[in-house]
């Protein structure tokens, strides 16, 4: 091949990368979108707050550009957090009706059962709504032999509405009963005093404590969303006004399938 044939081939392979170049400089690239941060703030009522940690971090997971910062408190401070404007959302165990205050935008989200608690040693196996008031309202301190001792939530707490609804009544819980402040309070506390018997949500429950089956029904998921289980409520998904924006796009994945996946495989641990 002579020297002018080399110049053409290589003019040639020139021109044709060249080409292919600002052929791939003209194809259309794929469009990446940084999104903004954003910080959802979700409050949580006591027996509410393993779902909300669980819901948040798998929420964060699919959708890492959101922050869902968790505050837990008793479900009457944490509707009122959420009406002074210091979330956007809430988990409650219990919707206060507050005279001249709008009523909540409120959904419920999961079915919780309100599980009794005893010492592991104590003799009880199983008791009835009858027995369950007796001991709280202090008339049965003893149960062969073992002095019990009522454990129960301060006021504003979801958990206590709940049970003294159904176990007590028009009745006052006894001024004897020992008043925890959380849940967890009431499990340390029953955990490591021979006779005592509390209440806590089936979410709060571990196996430092036994569980006590209710009118001979366990208090699981199942029962608690079948009705079955004597001691059932629901939770509730709560906002000032119907969400919009990020708030919603939460709200409707915790209604949807991948937030119930969550709620159940937690109530079922």
């Amino acid at each position: 091949m002579s020297a002018d044939d080399h110049r053409f081939a290589s003019r040639s392979l020139l021109c044709a990368f060249c080409f292919l170049f600002l052929l791939a400089a003209c194809t259309p690239q794929p469009l990446t979108v940084t999104r903004e941060p954003v910080a959802l703030r979700l409050v949580a009522a006591d027996s509410c707050g393993p779902l909300a940690e669980e819901l948040a971090a798998a929420y964060e997971e699919s959708y890492p550009w959101i922050t869902v910062q968790v505050e837990v408190w008793n479900s009457a401070l944490a509707e009122r957090t959420l009406r002074e404007g210091g979330a956007d959302l809430a988990l409650l165990s219990w919707l206060e009706e507050v005279a001249g205050e709008e009523p909540l935008w409120s959904q419920p989200f999961a079915r919780d059962g309100v599980a009794v608690v005893v010492y592991p040693a104590t003799p009880l196996t199983e008791i009835g709504l009858t027995h369950l008031q007796e001991i709280f309202r202090g008339r049965m301190q003893e149960w062969v032999g073992v002095v019990l001792t009522a454990v129960s939530r301060e006021e504003g707490s979801g958990t206590r509405v709940a049970f003294e609804s159904v176990v007590l009544g028009n009745y006052d819980i006894t001024p004897t009963s020992v008043v925890m402040p959380s849940s967890e309070a009431i499990v340390e506390y029953v955990a490591r005093t021979p006779g005592g018997i509390g209440y806590v949500s089936i979410f709060r429950v571990d196996d430092r404590v036994r569980v006590l089956p209710v009118e001979g029904i366990s208090p699981t998921l199942a029962a608690a969303s079948d009705g079955s289980y004597p001691l059932s409520r629901p939770l509730y998904l709560a906002a000032t006004a119907e969400p919009a924006g990020e708030a919603r796009e939460f709200a409707q994945w915790v209604l949807g399938p991948d937030g119930q996946a969550i709620i159940g495989k937690l109530g079922n641990r």
